[in-house]
Formats: C-alpha cells, structure tokens, sequence
C-alpha cells in the first residue's frame, strides 16, 4: 500500500502522528535547551565535578493493542528514532526539531498525496529515514520519549600526581 492508497481517515491518522510529533519537538526541544543552559554552567565552574555531557533523544513508536502482531508480554516497538541534543549548544547550529521548515519529501511532487503537508523533522524521519512502508505508520499505538542526560568526568592521570607510579 502506497500513499496516494490511503483512505481520507488513514490520512487524518497519520497526520495526527505528525501533530503529535511537532508538539513533542517543540516540548523536546524546549526542555534540552533548559537544560543545556544549567549544564554548561556546571561545566564552567571549576568547582563542579562536571567535565561535559550530552544530551539525547530516543522517540519509539510502538504497536496498536488492536494489531495482529502485538504481544502483550513483548516491547511491541516497530522503530526507534534517535537525535543528538548535544549540539543545540552551540548557537549557530541549525537543528531540525521544532525549526519551522517543512520536511515534506513530497512538497513540490505536484499531484502527490502529501504535496500540501507540512512535515516535521521527526515525522519526515518517521516515514524517510526507517525501513518501514507507508501502511506501518497505521500501526502506530503509541509514542515514548526518552530525554537522557549523560553526565560525564574526565579524570586525567598524571604522573607523580599519586603515591605510586604506574607499572610499566
């Protein structure tokens, strides 16, 4: 099943995936920038234990109860999209979550399905960048967001900084 196959309902369906997606971009994207902000304070202050950090995103989407496939004892994730947050702090860096660009591959395929949509970067990723077909994202339950904070120290080891010297 293609795109221009889906029926007016299967069309709402997926383009509430991609409402969905959007508000979760600019929640996301929100909340890393809160905390890029505390954590390169903590990283300048030479009192802290923090050395660096990164910042990453994982957005799964899991199977329908309803789906033939779905296991209730089972992880039921049809695919994982994985961003870096981490770059969100450098200023000039252009990241695609909650940027306002439309990501529609289809947007100047004149007669194709999706031609008028506006794509967010997660959807776009959704239906470009993951092995499934178009028909997969009708099998979409639910969406999870996992913001993780890595927290990271570096600890050099410098000779005669110990009582012992290393054995060679």
């Amino acid at each position: 099943m293609g795109w221009s196959e889906f029926s007016a309902a299967q069309r709402e369906y997926v383009q509430c995936i991609n409402d969905r997606l959007m508000l979760i971009e600019r929640q996301v994207k929100r909340e890393a920038l809160a905390l890029i902000a505390q954590l390169e304070a903590r990283v300048h202050d030479p009192d802290d234990w923090l050395s660096d950090y990164e910042i990453e995103l994982e957005v799964s989407f899991w199977l329908r109860e309803d789906e033939p496939a779905y296991k209730e004892d089972d992880d039921n994730i049809l695919v994982t999209l994985r961003e870096y947050l981490t770059l969100l702090r450098t200023p000039a860096y252009e990241c695609a979550l909650d940027d306002g660009v439309n990501h529609n591959i289809a947007h100047s395929m004149d007669g194709h399905p999706m031609q008028g949509e506006f794509h967010c970067w997660l959807y776009h990723c959704l239906y470009d960048h993951t092995p499934l077909a178009p028909e997969d994202l009708l099998r979409i339950g639910h969406i999870l967001v996992n913001l993780s904070v890595i927290y990271q120290h570096a600890s050099a080891m410098v000779q005669g900084t110990c009582l012992f010297d290393p054995p060679r």
